[in-house]
């Protein structure tokens, strides 16, 4: 099996997968198609080294698109000692080169977890990391940080630091709370673009001292479908099968897709990533770094 195309709405998750299927290997060349060409990604893939190494391509925000086509070619004939990783933001299952993976490697797609999914994922992470936790602080965490599985594990590694045996008492001591009232509310002020609301709002975000890390999350995960409903056609059913998500949250995204373009929608994903990496890196007030994004925005 020698290629890969993913899907999968956890950066978490999506880790996991990459690090089964990599296994250990150190050969690995990683590519933003955003930044490149499916020219530049075929070369790579059929570059034979001559110690006749192994090697391992990911290719991260691949488009199943009309450029991509070459690509259908190359399945014919892949490189042996290639590995080619391809990881999308949705699939479209019509296109020939899905059906061309589908048929010659593997498709890996890995939507929202279901409830008993999703504690049954948080038990095994915690017993990876020699942590305990009981039944009343798992589902706390999960209330919480709404569901996020990635910002579960965040909270889980975050607490881990003070104590290995995570209670309620825990949680409440060291977590964090997204309010998903009012987070919600701020999120979609934020898309509607009324920025009036999103203003008053942000006010009272900073006065319940809100934590702006898992809020960035959630409004990147917001704006990725706003993008995919504008980047897949079909009815509102349609496309949630194929994002795997609520029919209604396909209808609010559309609602929103009209106030943007897609180089926007594009644009506003890779300053909330800017974001990210200032929040965790930078010495710098959480909510100065998030008024300066809205100043972006507005």
């Amino acid at each position: 099996m020698n290629t890969y195309l993913i899907n999968i709405f956890s950066l978490k998750l999506l880790e996991d997968e990459l690090n089964k299927i990599t296994n250990g290997k150190d050969n690995i060349v990683n590519i933003n198609y955003d930044e490149s060409n499916i020219d530049n990604v075929l070369d790579e893939c059929a570059y034979f080294s001559l110690m006749n190494d192994k090697k391992i391509v990911i290719v991260k925000n691949f488009k199943l698109n009309a450029s991509s086509k070459p690509l259908e070619k190359y399945l014919d004939s892949p490189n042996p000692n290639t590995k080619l990783i391809l990881i999308v933001d949705s699939i479209d299952k019509r296109s020939t080169i899905y059906k061309k993976i589908k048929d010659k490697g593997q498709i890996i797609e890995i939507s929202e977890l279901k409830p008993n999914e999703l504690s049954t994922k948080i038990n095994s992470y915690c017993k990876t990391k020699d942590i305990s936790i009981d039944y009343l602080a798992l589902n706390k965490l999960i209330e919480y940080n709404l569901s996020n599985y990635d910002l579960i594990l965040n909270e889980i590694d975050k607490i881990s630091i003070s104590t290995n045996k995570i209670t309620e008492e825990s949680i409440e001591l060291y977590g964090s709370k997204l309010n998903g009232e009012d987070t919600f509310s701020l999120c979609d002020a934020i898309t509607n673009k009324d920025y009036k609301k999103t203003n008053e709002l942000v006010e009272r975000f900073i006065i319940e001292k809100m934590e702006v890390i898992p809020f960035v999350a959630l409004l990147a995960s917001q704006y990725r479908i706003i993008y995919a409903t504008k980047e897949l056609s079909g009815t509102n059913e349609v496309i949630a099968k194929k994002l795997n998500i609520h029919p209604y949250r396909v209808k609010l995204a559309k609602d929103k897709a009209h106030l943007y373009s897609k180089d926007e929608i594009k644009q506003i994903i890779l300053w909330l990533c800017d974001l990210d990496m200032n929040l965790k890196s930078l010495n710098v007030n959480q909510y100065t770094l998030l008024k300066e994004f809205l100043i972006k925005l507005g």
